[in-house]
């Protein structure tokens, strides 16, 4: 049996946009395929999208090489423009990468917006997928703050 790598991480941003906004760009499946793709060399494909507690998410993260991320998100707790509260389970080819605990909150800062993403990551395969999820997370919420700030 493999030992499983524990992470956590913290990753903060300071939007120059109002709660409601950032909040419905984590709300909507059109406005999610744009922002959480890393890169423009990442396509997210939702096949099935149910934004709401006891919700499911279903995504294929399709890189330009063709290789495919598939991931599961079950929505533990939503409360507009306060957080989101979601389980985040990554495979690929049918074999579980990683499970992680998602927690997003949101709170007026000024006119805008600070929102803290806290992952709570158990990888099923080392530290590659840890710093997946570093360069991925950081990635899609800067193409969050280009969303939602212009």
């Amino acid at each position: 049996m493999s030992a499983i790598t524990h992470a956590t991480m913290v990753l903060e941003r300071t939007y120059k946009a109002a709660p409601a906004r950032v909040f419905a760009a984590w709300e909507s499946v059109e406005a999610r395929e744009q922002w959480a793709a890393p890169n423009e060399n990442v396509r997210v494909r939702y096949t099935e999208a149910d934004f709401r507690e006891g919700g499911l998410d279903v995504t294929a993260c399709v890189e330009s090489d063709g290789k495919t991320f598939d991931t599961r998100n079950f929505y533990l707790s939503i409360e507009r423009e306060t957080r989101i509260v979601f389980t985040e389970q990554i495979f690929q080819e049918g074999f579980q990468l990683s499970a992680a605990i998602v927690s997003v909150e949101f709170e007026a800062a000024g006119a805008g917006t600070r929102q803290v993403v806290t992952l709570q990551i158990a990888s099923f395969v080392g530290d590659d997928m840890v710093h997946g999820y570093d360069q991925g997370w950081t990635a899609a919420l800067d193409q969050l703050a280009k969303l939602v700030e212009t």
